[in-house]
């Protein structure tokens, strides 16, 4: 399944809402669950069970752990073949269930995740950005990583606000992520991927002109990658079953069309289960986590590097293989 949030337009104002994309189109997934109910199982009050299992929101989804996903499969499953077809149907209250991309926006598919870490797993990325400051012995050993800010989450088509007050040095970072969809602690690697909901992908906008004396001060990322419009994330979150083999997707960066990096998740040092287990040690993981791989390294030499920095105007896509792309667009600030 791909889950994603959407909005529409509403008398009322925009509506997010939870849903599937199936076919490039967009199911109003609370809406058809009720309608699955009411066609298919004749359930009397299919409204009050789909608010519970479904919801609006992503995170209250996911909190309802198995449950939730057994009624978003069903309803995918008996959808399925009605959205290959030209077939118009409504919810029991003549509610629309089936939109077009250029009739409803795919925003980000986790509002405000409840913890985010960004992990460096890349080698490539290492040797480019901090082997000259640190130990390589103690990458090798310990998985290092960051907590980035969760209001900074935007959707796959937001514009990146271009953050001015702390920068003139914008950069880009495609990572492969994966969400926690059932709460645990001490979790053994044998076992970790019974914990993840799915994978998404996550551009980690970076302001590097004040990341650098962070991380040489030792306490940081902080400010380079903690402001608003940081964290492009989507389309959607694609499930274990259609993702298969999670270390071997293709990773993609483009600015204006150019292809500035390229990875693959197999080239990562450490497993998205081994991170998971290595997270929860001592720790609980709450559905709604978000961890991300890091950044797969860069194509090109230093000097090239530079000149690429983000300017307002430029247009940034995010690729990885079986997830979809984020496309945003560097804005002014206001």
């Amino acid at each position: 399944m791909k889950l994603i949030q959407f909005k529409t337009e509403t008398p009322f104002g925009d509506r997010s809402r939870n849903g599937l994309l199936i076919n490039d189109r967009i199911l109003d997934l609370c809406f058809a669950y009720v309608t699955y109910l009411s066609q298919e199982t004749k359930e009397t009050k299919p409204y009050e069970i789909a608010n519970v299992r479904i919801s609006d929101n992503m995170l209250l989804f996911l909190d309802g752990g198995e449950l939730s996903f057994q009624a978003a499969r069903e309803t995918e499953n008996y959808f399925k073949n009605i959205l290959k077809s030209e077939e118009q149907i409504e919810g029991p209250k003549k509610e629309q269930l089936i939109y077009g991309q250029e009739d409803a926006k795919i925003i980000e598919p986790l509002t405000y995740p409840r913890y985010i870490v960004d992990f460096m797993t890349f080698e490539t990325h290492y040797k480019q950005s901090l082997a000259k400051l640190t130990d390589y012995g103690l990458w090798k050993r310990y998985p290092i990583g960051y907590k980035k800010n969760p209001s900074s989450i935007i959707g796959p088509t937001d514009p990146i606000i271009f953050p001015s007050g702390i920068t003139k040095w914008l950069d880009f970072e495609v990572e492969f992520g994966w969400v926690i969809g059932k709460r645990g602690k001490d979790i053994e690697e044998a076992d970790a991927g019974e914990y993840i909901a799915g994978f998404t992908i996550l551009n980690d906008i970076s302001a590097r002109d004040i990341e650098i004396p962070e991380v040489l001060l030792r306490l940081g990322p902080f400010k380079s990658k903690d402001f608003d419009t940081a964290g492009p994330l989507g389309p959607c979150i694609v499930t274990p079953d259609e993702i298969g083999e999670p270390h071997n997707l293709k990773m993609e960066l483009r600015v204006n069309g150019q292809i500035m990096q390229q990875g693959n998740t197999k080239d990562m040092k450490w497993s998205v289960y081994q991170l998971v287990a290595y997270t929860s040690k001592d720790q609980t993981l709450l559905p709604g986590t978000l961890l991300c791989s890091g950044n797969p390294g860069r194509l090109h030499e230093k000097s090239i590097q530079r000149k690429a920095r983000l300017r307002v105007g430029d247009v940034v896509e995010a690729e990885i293989e079986k997830i979809g792309i984020l496309k945003n667009v560097i804005t002014a600030k206001d």
